[in-house]
C-alpha cells in the first residue's frame, strides 16, 4: 500500500486520527558545544531551508564568532536577516550588519555566492530609497546561478514589492507551480506525520501449570498404577497359554499408543478450550474505556478490518467470520503494548499486518476459527477409540488368566490401579498437555516475532525512504503559499505596484495531524492560509483552507475593510505552547486566530516550551504579520507612509552569542494595540 488509509469520523468503522503530535528523532538541527563552527554553519543553513530565519540566524552568527568566514557564510546571514520580514521589520542592529556585509562585498570573493550577496545589496539599495536602479538588478538576478537566484526569490519575498516584485511575479509563480507537485509530494508527504513504529513484540507463552511437587507425585501415583498391572500381567503369564500370553503382549503394545492418541485428543480439546475463551466466546466482554489505549486499538481493529475486506460485496460474512480472531488479536496488542509508553498509533503498522494476515489465511481457506484450529480429525478419534476397545479386550483376557491363578491378589490389584488411575491419568494428561502447549507456543511465538519483525523493518525502511526532508516540506508550503497567493491577487484584480505590503499568517486547522522533528517547526497535515493585502484603499484580507497532503486547497473566507476599521489588535499568550492573535474590527465581532498550537507529546520534549513556541512563531512569519496588523490598528495608512517602524512590538533585534536568547518581551502596547500574557512564561523573539 503507498499509506495509511484516510483517518476521519465519517462512518461507524472510521477512527479520528490521533491529535498527540509525533517527534522525529532527527538530529539535523542539533549542535554540540564542542561542534566546529563548519557543522554550526550547516545546521544554520538546515534551518533557513527549512523556513526558521531566527533559529538560522543564530547559528549563522555562533559560526561567524567561531572564525568561520566567507561568501558563502555572509550570503546566508544576509538571507537569515532578509528571510519572512520585509524592510520595514529590520531594526537597528540587523541594518548594521546589513551595512558591515555590503561594506565588505568587494573585498569578497566572485564566486556565485559573492555575487549573490552582491545582488542582494542592489535589490535592498531598489528598497531603502538609496536611488538603487530595479531594472538594473532585476537584470543582474536572473543572471545568478539558478541556485542563488531562487534563494534569493524565496527570501526577499517580503522585501520585494511594488514594481520589482510585479517583473519577477512570472517567474516566482513558474517556481511555485514547478515545486508545488515535485518529488512525488503526494505520495510522501503522508509519511512525514506516520509516528515512528513501535517495535516489534508477540506473546509471551503462559508457563506450564504444573510444578515439580505436580511431577513427583505423578510418578509416584503412576508406580502405584502400573505396579499392580505389572502383578496382575506377571500371574497371568503364569498360567502360561497362548491366549494369556497373547493378552499380554497386546496391553504392552496397545497401551501406550491408546495412551498417546488419548493425550493427543486431550491436548486439543483443552487448546481449543482456551482459545474459545481468548475468542470471548466463553467469557462475557465489555468495551474498554472511551479515549484509552484500549478503545484506539479496538477502534483501528474495526477500521481495518472493514477496510481490507477480501470481497466488500461479501464484509458482512467477512466480519462476523472474524469476531472472534479480530477479538483476540486486539486483546493480545493491548495486553503487548498498554503501560509501556507506546501509543496506540505506533502500532498501527502491526494492527494492518495482523488484519493482512487473516485475510492471506481466509483467501487460502486456511482454519481461523478454534474448533477448526485445533480439530481433533475423525480418523484419530476412529483410531483411539478402536485401540482402547481392543485394550479392554486384552486386558479383560488378562484378568480372567490371572484371576484363574490368583484371584484374591488380582482382585486386590485391580481395585489398587482402579483408585490410583483415577488420580493418575488426569494428572499426566495435565502435565503432557502443558508440556506440549508450551512447546507449541513457543514455536508459535519465534515464527510470529520473526514475521513482525521482518514487517517492523520493511515498514520502518519504507517511512525513511518516503519522508520528506524539512527542506522539502517546506518547499513545498511556500509553493502553496505563493499559489495561494496568485489566485487571491486575481481574484481581487490587484497588480503588485498596487500592493503596499503583504503578510502570510499559516496555522494550523484542527483536527489535523501534526509532526516535527526534534528543534524544528512543527508541520501539519492541514493548514489555514491566512493573507493579508495593504493597499491604498484599505486591507484585503483571505483564507484557504489547505490539504497539505494532497496539495490543494479552497478560499474558506474573504474580507475587506478600511484602514480606521480595525480597531484592536491582541496576543494573548495563554501558555508556552499557545498564541492567540486576537483581530477586532469596529463593525464585527473578534477573530480568535490560534497561531502557535504547539501539540501536546506523551514524550517529554526534547528542548523548552518557550524555544519550541518561538520557532513555530518564526516558521510561520509571526512578527511580521503582527507588525503591519499593529501599525494599521495603530496609525492606519500614515503608518506605512512614515517608513521604518521604530520600535516593533515584536523585535528580533538581539544580540546574537554562543548562547541562545530566551529573554522575554514585556506587554507592549501602542494605540489599541496589547499583548496579554496569562502565563509567566517569557514571550520568545
Amino acid at each position: 500500500m503507498s499509506g495509511p488509509e484516510t483517518i476521519n469520523t465519517a462512518g461507524p468503522h472510521s477512527f479520528v486520527g490521533v491529535q498527540v503530535g509525533q517527534m522525529h528523532d532527527s538530529h539535523v538541527y542539533v549542535v554540540g558545544p564542542d561542534d566546529p563552527p563548519e557543522n554550526i554553519y550547516e545546521v544554520g543553513v538546515r534551518y533557513l531551508e527549512s523556513g526558521v530565519p531566527g533559529k538560522a540566524r543564530e547559528h549563522l552568527e555562533r559560526a561567524y564568532a567561531r572564525g568561520l568566514d566567507g561568501p558563502e557564510l555572509h550570503f546566508h546571514r544576509a538571507l537569515a536577516i532578509l528571510s519572512k520580514r520585509s524592510y520595514r521589520d529590520l531594526g537597528t542592529r540587523d541594518r548594521a550588519v546589513l551595512k558591515e556585509l555590503e561594506s565588505r562585498t568587494e573585498s569578497m570573493g566572485h564566486d556565485e555566492h559573492g555575487q549573490g550577496l552582491s545582488v542582494v545589496f542592489a535589490l535592498l539599495s531598489c528598497v531603502d530609497g538609496s536611488g538603487g536602479n530595479s531594472d538594473t538588478a532585476i537584470t543582474r538576478l536572473r543572471a545568478l546561478p539558478s541556485v542563488q537566484r531562487t534563494l534569493i526569490l524565496r527570501h526577499l519575498g517580503l522585501v520585494l514589492t511594488g514594481g520589482m516584485k510585479q517583473g519577477l511575479w512570472n517567474q516566482v509563480r513558474g517556481n511555485a507551480q514547478e515545486k508545488r507537485f515535485s518529488r512525488d509530494r503526494r505520495e510522501r508527504v503522508w509519511s512525514y506525520f506516520e509516528p515512528e513504529p513501535a517495535p516489534a513484540r508477540a506473546r509471551h507463552p503462559e508457563s506450564a501449570s504444573f510444578t515439580g511437587w505436580d511431577v513427583f507425585s505423578g510418578l509416584l501415583l503412576a508406580m502405584a498404577t502400573l505396579t499392580p498391572i505389572a502383578l496382575i500381567m506377571k500371574a497371568a503369564l503364569t498360567h502360561g497359554d497362548f491366549l494369556s500370553l497373547t493378552s499380554c503382549l497386546a496391553m504392552l503394545t496397545l497401551g501406550p499408543a491408546a495412551a498417546w492418541d488419548l493425550c493427543s485428543w486431550h491436548h486439543k480439546h483443552r487448546r481449543r478450550a482456551a482459545l474459545e475463551r481468548a475468542y470471548g466466546y466463553l467469557r462475557s466482554t465489555s468495551s474498554p474505556p472511551k479515549g484509552g489505549f484500549a478503545d484506539r486499538v479496538d477502534e483501528a481493529f474495526d477500521h481495518y478490518f472493514f477496510t481490507y475486506a477480501p470481497d466488500p460485496a461479501d464484509r458482512a460474512a467477512w466480519l462476523d467470520g472474524t469476531k472472534g480472531v479480530r477479538r483476540y488479536l486486539r486483546d493480545e496488542v493491548t495486553r503487548t503494548y498498554r503501560e509501556t509508553g507506546v501509543r496506540a498509533d505506533q502500532v498501527r503498522w502491526l494492527i494492518r499486518f495482523m488484519v493482512r494476515d487473516v485475510r492471506s489465511r481466509w483467501n487460502e481457506g486456511m482454519p481461523l476459527e478454534p474448533r477448526d484450529v485445533h480439530k481433533v480429525s475423525t480418523a484419530a478419534k476412529l483410531r483411539c477409540t478402536t485401540l482402547f476397545l481392543l485394550l479392554v479386550v486384552a486386558t479383560a483376557s488378562a484378568l480372567t488368566s490371572a484371576f484363574q491363578q490368583a484371584p484374591v491378589a488380582t482382585v486386590g490389584c485391580v481395585l489398587l490401579a482402579s483408585v490410583t488411575a483415577r488420580f493418575t491419568v488426569p494428572l499426566w494428561l495435565k502435565i503432557h498437555s502443558e508440556r506440549r502447549r508450551f512447546r507449541e507456543q513457543s514455536q508459535e511465538r519465534r515464527e510470529i516475532i520473526g514475521a513482525r519483525r521482518a514487517e517492523h523493518e520493511r515498514w520502518k525502511n519504507k517511512l525513511e525512504a518516503l519522508r520528506p526532508s524539512e527542506e522539502e516540506m517546506e518547499g513545498w508550503l511556500d509553493a502553496d503559499k505563493t499559489l495561494i497567493l496568485d489566485e487571491v491577487l486575481k481574484h481581487y484584480g490587484l497588480a503588485w505596484h498596487e500592493v503596499i505590503a503583504h503578510a502570510f499568517l499559516p496555522t494550523p486547522n484542527r483536527p489535523c495531524k501534526s509532526a516535527h522533528v526534534r528543534r524544528g517547526p512543527w508541520r501539519y497535515s492541514r493548514y489555514e492560509i491566512r493573507l493579508f493585502l495593504v493597499t491604498d484603499e484599505g486591507v484585503r484580507e483571505a483564507a484557504a483552507d489547505l490539504d497539505f497532503e494532497r496539495g490543494c486547497w479552497r478560499r474558506s473566507e474573504r474580507n475587506n475593510y478600511r484602514f480606521d476599521a480595525l480597531s484592536s489588535v491582541q496576543v494573548e499568550i495563554e501558555s508556552a505552547r499557545r498564541y492567540t492573535l486576537n483581530i477586532t474590527l469596529t463593525n464585527g465581532p473578534t477573530q480568535e486566530i490560534p497561531v502557535s498550537d504547539v501539540p501536546t507529546l506523551d514524550t517529554v520534549e526534547e528542548s523548552p516550551q518557550s524555544e519550541s513556541s518561538e520557532i513555530n512563531l518564526d516558521a510561520a512569519g509571526f512578527s511580521h504579520t503582527l507588525r503591519i496588523l499593529e501599525g494599521i490598528a495603530a496609525e492606519g495608512k500614515s503608518w506605512f507612509e512614515r517608513g521604518v517602524d521604530p520600535k516593533p512590538a515584536f523585535s528580533s533585534d538581539r544580540p546574537v552569542t554562543d548562547e541562545p536568547s530566551h529573554a522575554g518581551t514585556t506587554t507592549a502596547a501602542r494605540g489599541s494595540v496589547t499583548v496579554r500574557e496569562r502565563s509567566t512564561q517569557p514571550l520568545p523573539g
